[in-house]
């Protein structure tokens, strides 16, 4: 059977080629509340323009031509935005566990991966209370005003964010190399991060939730 003969969604599912890359063997035609929630979930992390298109051209099953005329876009632009779009989410993976398992379903299983790995890297860390400096202000870390200023115009204000933050390879506007290498120096003074730890900049568009289950899980693999 064609793709422009499936129904939505696994048209949309069938060109990700979702089973193939997850491992799974869900039917696409028949998913539960669950799992379509996931998928709008993951859908809305695109841009707000090729949500609209992929919706129109998968869900709405209108030809690039039609697509075209309705938004005044040539068929050739519809096209690269289409695949872009394709692009995207099959660049950020980790998502489609929103869709095989469900929204509710994955986060419920990230939140309790995260309250596990978090705990066991308080444990090897020490970290046994609130008053511990894991949890305190940034303040606490006495840093040069320019670093602490722009921590907090990048609204980060506990050591915990920081160190979030900076695993996942985030940029942090107004900071450079030098004030990075204060930070990392810094953090692994007070035992918060491994000595060789390596930061893998970690997509910009994942949840949240995926983002710390994910560091927490990185530092537990590192020795202390």
């Amino acid at each position: 059977m064609g793709r422009r003969k499936r129904l939505y969604p696994a048209n949309l599912l069938t060109e990700l080629s979702l089973n193939e890359e997850m491992g799974t063997n869900i039917d696409y035609e028949n998913l539960s509340a669950d799992q379509l929630e996931g998928l709008n979930y993951v859908l809305s992390y695109l841009t707000e323009r090729n949500q609209i298109l992929i919706r129109e051209y998968y869900e709405n099953y209108k030809s690039r031509r039609q697509v075209a005329e309705q938004y005044h876009l040539t068929e050739n632009r519809v096209r690269q935005c289409i695949s872009r779009a394709l692009g995207d989410l099959n660049g950020n993976r980790r998502m489609f566990a929103y869709i095989t398992k469900g929204y509710c379903a994955n986060v419920e299983y990230l939140t309790h991966q995260l309250a596990e790995e978090e705990t066991i890297y308080r444990q090897r860390r020490g970290i046994c209370g609130s008053e511990h400096l894991f949890y305190q202000d940034i303040y606490e870390l006495s840093f040069p005003t320019r670093i602490y200023r722009a921590l907090k115009i990048n609204q980060i204000h506990t050591v915990r964010e920081l160190l979030i933050r900076t695993c996942a390879g985030c940029r942090i506007r107004n900071l450079g190399d030098i004030s990075k290498a204060q930070i990392l120096e810094k953090l692994t003074m007070e035992n918060l991060l491994p000595v060789h730890f390596e930061i893998e900049p970690l997509p910009a568009s994942l949840p949240q939730l995926n983002r710390e289950a994910e560091i927490f899980r990185k530092l537990n693999s590192c020795d202390i």
